[in-house]
């Protein structure tokens, strides 16, 4: 019988020595299907000549693996799914804090020492097969809204081998999703400003926020066909806004992008009660803009704004990207 798509999976944990794959803990209700490439390399020889006008005619010679699977969320995505990634993507070592329920999580992305991401686990497969794949990291995360729908989230990941083998079966698990409607928007002039600033309303519509780690794979010439080890590079990303056609437009997009000016961003969605707290997904970022695509679109006769801005490093507080995320777990799964 062939794998029905009704029993793909996708389920991780967080590796304690990297590339010594574990059981994987935690399902994510993910898209399987095109996503996964098993990223082996192999030479078919077809430059040589063997008296034949058919080139490939021997045994072909793997030299390179290096597996590829596209994280997407099947239905939204969950405070609590977001902490898997995020140590993973913006910064490792980091655990829950709290007496309680509700676990506060601080991911501050170091722009001047080793951010020490996580490698993760993941099994990926269906009723057929299973696939291991073992110090998974990605090298783009992305969070984005639909609106009037749901948030979503997807992540480009590598692996260092993906490995036949039977897959683990972590219990069900019932996330509570974000939905768009529950972000919102402040604008400051420093960094140290957002938290007293005013939330902007009517405003928002959408947001993409579009995060590069820098991790980069290397491979070494140490017996293996797989990477040895991974290396922080550079620190990048971008966030693209879609607002109502204000007056808060033009002095917040068009006049900053115009002067230079830095903008301080903080979008944060607060959800339901948990423990002392409620569930919460906030990110702050300093933002350059580019240049605003002015009245871009039109939405029941109502005119639309649209700016994209560089993730910029603000000096003075040393910082480009600091996440906070109030979830249940208190340690990464």
């Amino acid at each position: 019988m062939p794998g029905v798509q009704t029993f793909t999976r996708v389920a991780f944990a967080k590796e304690t020595t990297k590339g010594t794959p574990v059981a994987p803990t935690r399902r994510f209700y993910g898209a399987v299907t095109g996503n996964f490439d098993l990223g082996q390399d192999w030479r078919y020889h077809e430059e040589e000549n063997r008296g034949v006008r058919t080139r490939p005619s021997r045994t072909p010679t793997q030299v390179r693996e290096f597996p590829q699977f596209k994280l997407a969320d099947i239905d939204g995505v969950g405070y609590d799914d977001l902490i898997q990634v995020a140590s993973a993507g913006i910064r490792g070592g980091q655990t829950g804090t709290g007496a309680g329920a509700d676990k506060t999580w601080l991911f501050t992305a170091q722009n001047t020492g080793s951010n020490a991401y996580e490698a993760l686990t993941a099994d990926v497969g269906d009723d057929v097969q299973n696939w291991r794949l073992q110090y998974v990291q990605p090298s783009r995360l992305r969070l984005f809204t639909e609106f009037g729908g749901l948030t979503r989230l997807e992540a480009d990941l590598f692996a260092q081998r993906a490995i036949k083998g039977a897959a683990t079966t972590p219990a069900e698990i019932s996330s509570v999703k974000i939905a768009a409607s529950l972000w919102t928007v402040k604008f400051a002039t420093t960094f140290a400003g957002l938290p007293g600033a005013s939330v902007q309303t009517n405003f928002l519509r959408t947001f993409s926020l579009e995060w590069m780690p820098g991790l980069k794979a290397r491979f070494y010439a140490d017996g293996n066909l797989y990477f040895g080890q991974t290396v922080e590079t550079d620190l990048a990303g971008k966030l693209t806004l879609e607002t109502e056609s204000t007056a808060l437009a033009v002095s917040e997009f068009v006049d900053k992008y115009t002067g230079g000016t830095t903008s301080f961003v903080r979008l944060k969605a607060l959800g339901p009660a948990l423990g002392a707290s409620n569930y919460s997904a906030q990110v702050d970022l300093p933002i350059l803009w580019e240049e605003p695509k002015i009245i871009a679109s039109a939405d029941d006769q109502v005119n639309l704004y649209t700016v994209t801005g560089k993730i910029a490093y603000d000096p003075t507080a040393t910082k480009s990207l600091e996440a906070t995320i109030v979830s249940s777990l208190s340690a990464i799964p």
